[in-house]
């Protein structure tokens, strides 16, 4: 199985996009990056993923998950969705709206989460991006 490298985190904070992987060979995109192809196994190239998609599907999280969750104490559902960036699709947190507000085709835009002491961005939500095209 293909090794996850996390060692600089989920993101490139020089290019506020998400880091992730290019197959040298069969072109293929990963999120999160990986050495190796999982289609082909051949090496793999780090790039920065698009910043815009559009919501290929999605789901409320109605009911407070199971631990390690550390939420607030009073739950609120939230959001969760896949987003198409064209040669990838990343799962991710969705906000900018009420939670059954959603519609697949839906535009979003990527927001990164505060970078740790080392630097490395962990967490990244999709906004709704009512003005722009993916």
């Amino acid at each position: 199985m293909a090794e996850i490298s996390t060692a600089r985190g989920l993101a490139a904070t020089d290019h506020d996009a998400l880091l992730g992987a290019r197959c040298t060979a069969c072109d293929v995109q990963t999120f999160p990056a990986q050495a190796a192809c999982p289609r082909c196994g051949a090496p793999t190239a780090e790039c920065a993923l698009h910043t815009r998609g559009v919501l290929w599907s999605w789901t409320v999280q109605r009911f407070r998950p199971k631990p390690p969750y550390e939420g607030p104490d009073e739950f609120e559902p939230y959001v969760v969705g896949y987003v198409d960036l064209g040669d990838v699709k990343v799962e991710g947190r969705l906000d900018g709206r009420p939670v059954d507000a959603w519609t697949i085709g839906d535009s979003v835009r990527l927001e990164l989460g505060e970078p740790d002491d080392d630097g490395a961005v962990w967490t990244y939500r999709w906004i709704a991006d009512d003005g722009g095209a993916p």
